[in-house]
């Protein structure tokens, strides 16, 4: 699994369905299907895509909550019974990138793509504190 922490090394392994909650001491909450569906779609980007933290880094124009923006608001569309199907102005890639599916995926989608940019940015604030 790529997705890095603070110190830009690869994440420890969660026991399958958990995460760390709040308060140390604390017993482990279960992930619900969304929480590791975005986690798989994140993986996915990374894996499949390439998208990889060195990659991602050469996106520091807000391509990431662009992105997040558009996939969210298809979401919307669908939900409001609204048939347009492509991306709003602010899509920042070629059409070819975008591929909502249903309003669930597109959603899932758009949570990977805000967790690349809090990943990018976090990368971003080591490098420079280590610089």
């Amino acid at each position: 699994m790529a997705i890095v922490d603070e110190q830009v090394q690869p994440l420890r392994v969660l026991k399958q369905h958990e995460y760390p909650v709040s308060s140390p001491g604390e017993e482990q909450a279960e992930l619900t299907a969304a929480a590791r569906d975005v986690l798989a779609e994140r993986r996915r980007q990374i894996e499949v895509e390439g998208f990889s933290l060195e990659h991602d880094s050469q996106y520091d124009l807000g391509e990431f909550p662009a992105a997040a923006a558009c996939y969210a608001l298809f979401a919307q569309r669908q939900v409001l019974g609204l048939r347009k199907c492509e991306p709003d102005h602010a899509w920042p890639w070629n059409l070819g990138c975008w591929k909502p599916g249903d309003a669930r995926s597109a959603l899932v989608k758009a949570a990977a793509l805000l967790l690349a940019e809090i990943e990018r940015m976090d990368s971003q604030k080591q490098k420079a504190t280590h610089a």
